[in-house]
């Protein structure tokens, strides 16, 4: 797959915000409606808590990831060179952990407006564990994208670089194989290239010499 029909990356946070929001607007409608009597066992006031807790905190957690991705844009560029700013700012792990912290946000707020919905005294239950499930997500994905700034090591960046030029090189030149069988399935052969006129000219010429045939003796 090439640069030019790669989707842009910010469509990758803006999904999972337009997930959240949809899951946000059924879910917590769902469960008022048909399964109201299913409670978390959290008091209002605790669940209250929680669910401003966490929306804060995703917000917070943006913040660090707009951080690190300056660091590791700074930093290559300074370091090595401008030109990398592009592979390490491309990197699709930031916006799929930006994507998460806004899911869990979006959803954390939505839950946070179902609590003690009409004075019923309740917390959704579903949706609750929604955002613990999403919040232990949102952690995971904190500390894989804090691990990623070793990604910043000489090592790993010229590891990177290798493995972005056999993608490259992949996707720009066919194998052999394939040309093979390609020729194989149309019904045409390529006869063997003549070797080069300097080759010619510095090879050997014993295996000619075998092949004449002795002087016949002189006469007496």
């Amino acid at each position: 797959m090439t640069a030019e029909s790669r989707l842009p990356l910010w469509l990758i946070p803006t999904a999972y915000v337009v997930v959240a929001v949809a899951a946000s607007e059924i879910l917590p409608r769902l469960e008022h409606g048909y399964w109201g009597t299913q409670a978390s066992g959290m008091r209002t006031e605790s669940a209250l808590a929680f669910f401003s807790s966490v929306s804060a905190g995703m917000m917070a957690l943006s913040g660090i990831v707009f951080a690190i991705a300056f660091v590791m844009v700074q930093f290559s560029a300074a370091a090595y060179s401008p030109r990398l700013v592009v592979v390490l700012a491309s990197d699709p792990s930031l916006y799929h952990t930006l994507g998460i912290f806004s899911a869990t946000f979006s959803y954390s707020l939505a839950a946070l407006a179902w609590t003690n919905r009409d004075g019923s005294g309740t917390a959704p239950f579903f949706s609750t564990i929604a955002v613990v499930v999403l919040l232990i997500v949102s952690l995971l994905a904190f500390a894989r994208l804090v691990q990623k700034l070793t990604d910043l090591q000489i090592t790993n960046v010229l590891d990177s670089l290798g493995e972005r030029g056999r993608r490259v090189i992949h996707s720009t030149f066919r194998p052999t194989t394939d040309d093979a069988a390609d020729d194989h399935r149309e019904g045409t052969t390529h006869s063997a290239p003549s070797p080069p006129s300097w080759w010619t000219a510095s090879t050997p010429t014993r295996a000619k010499s075998c092949s004449i045939p002795p002087a016949a003796p002189a006469a007496s």
